[in-house]
């Protein structure tokens, strides 16, 4: 059973059709659809903005190494290039499942020939039903590149990809697991700077559609979602600080990249903190030390402090609780060791360290007497001799 996408002639809603049968019904508005119609019409819209035909013009010679060479008359030659034009074929035709078929045909006469890796790479990622062989797919690929200043079919197949499924995302697709695709997205951005802007884009975009519910990006319909390539866990992924740092290392627009933190770390913060799930408190603080240990630029870490702190210590939308209130119910959320690693991000907050303090007499072990608690305590009156801190946050 193969399923595609198409859109509603009605409702203009993003559906799957399956594709064993002629006609559907829209999950929506009930209009009995014609399959191929309603797709070619998808299609058309997708079309609009990418190139008619697929075609990858460089000299192959400068992008093989010369022991992977051989004369057209080599064994698998003519059987290769025959399977290659038929994959083209079926790409000028959007038939990605097809095309694949053809370069892995070809791959199969020829391992290392790199226009067949490349259409490989290109009918693979378009296909949509297998993210978790993107990452391996770009590797194959850019191994056969031996001088990373030639990497333009590449760099041309990836490009084709990415605008397609940019122009997918502007009809409310929703079709890559950030789980499965972190190392493609990873690696792309690595070896293609000049993609780095499309890639971070898409990838955001599927954080953003997975984790957070309440952004307008993400407000798809449960049915759109449950249609979706691939199989996801029924709640968001607790472990985003790669993917979210990749992300916001190579986004341009500051304030979207604020969004985004805010979207996956703090819009649903109140039930990750009152069920006290650890997972996510030290996935929060693992992004900071990632921002803070890996040369990110000071607007970035300027992000990260303020969404963190918004997330870790509850400010800025729970207007009618007390800083006080808020004490009472963080100090019986966070660890010592977890406040440990949070002091050299907040430590010259007076809230946090009060907190710090609360959590400290909660250990096992801690005393009032140690030098441990005088420290916190020496930071408190420090803090608190700045004018006009201890009525706020003593209120």
């Amino acid at each position: 059973m193969v399923l595609d996408y198409c859109l509603c002639p009605k409702c203009e809603r993003m559906i799957m059709l399956d594709g064993d049968f002629p006609t559907g019904f829209c999950l929506y508005c009930g209009t009995h659809i014609a399959y191929d119609e309603a797709r070619e019409d998808f299609l058309s819209g997708l079309r609009s903005a990418i190139p008619d035909e697929f075609q990858l013009e460089v000299e192959l010679s400068e992008l093989i190494d010369e022991d992977d060479a051989q004369c057209e008359d080599g064994y698998g030659m003519s059987e290769c290039r025959e399977e290659c034009e038929k994959a083209q074929r079926c790409l000028g035709k959007w038939d990605f499942a097809k095309a694949y078929e053809h370069y892995v045909n070809a791959l199969d006469w020829r391992p290392t020939d790199f226009e067949a890796s490349c259409g490989r790479l290109t009918a693979g990622i378009l296909k949509l039903n297998d993210v978790e062989n993107w990452e391996s797919r770009l590797r194959d690929t850019v191994a056969l590149i031996r001088s990373q200043n030639d990497c333009n079919m590449v760099q041309k197949s990836l490009e084709y990809s990415l605008d397609v499924l940019r122009r997918f995302l502007s009809k409310g697709g929703r079709f890559v697991a950030p789980y499965y695709t972190y190392g493609f997205f990873r690696l792309l951005t690595d070896k293609f700077p000049a993609l780095r802007k499309t890639a971070v884009e898409i990838f955001a975009h599927c954080l953003n559609v997975d984790n957070a519910p309440l952004t307008n990006a993400a407000r798809l319909d449960n049915e759109t979602t449950r249609f979706a390539v691939g199989s996801f866990s029924s709640e968001p992924d607790k472990n985003l600080r790669y993917p979210l740092a990749l992300v916001t290392k190579y986004m341009e627009d500051a304030r979207t990249a604020e969004e985004l933190c805010r979207a996956l770390y703090v819009y649903d913060r109140v039930g990750w903190l009152r069920n006290r799930d650890n997972d996510r408190i030290n996935d929060v603080i693992g992004y900071m030390e990632m921002v803070f240990e890996n040369g990110y630029t000071n607007t970035t870490k300027k992000i990260a402090i303020e969404v963190c702190y918004d997330f870790l210590m509850m400010g800025g939308l729970e207007y009618n609780t007390t800083m006080k209130e808020k004490r009472i119910f963080l100090a019986r959320v966070y660890d010592y060791p977890q406040m440990k690693r949070m002091e050299r991000f907040f430590g010259e907050d007076l809230f946090f360290r009060r907190l710090q303090n609360e959590v400290y007499l909660r250990s096992k072990g801690a005393t009032a007497v140690s030098a441990e608690y005088k420290m916190i305590q020496e930071k408190i009156r420090e803090l608190s001799s700045y004018g006009g801190a201890t009525d706020y946050y003593n209120r």
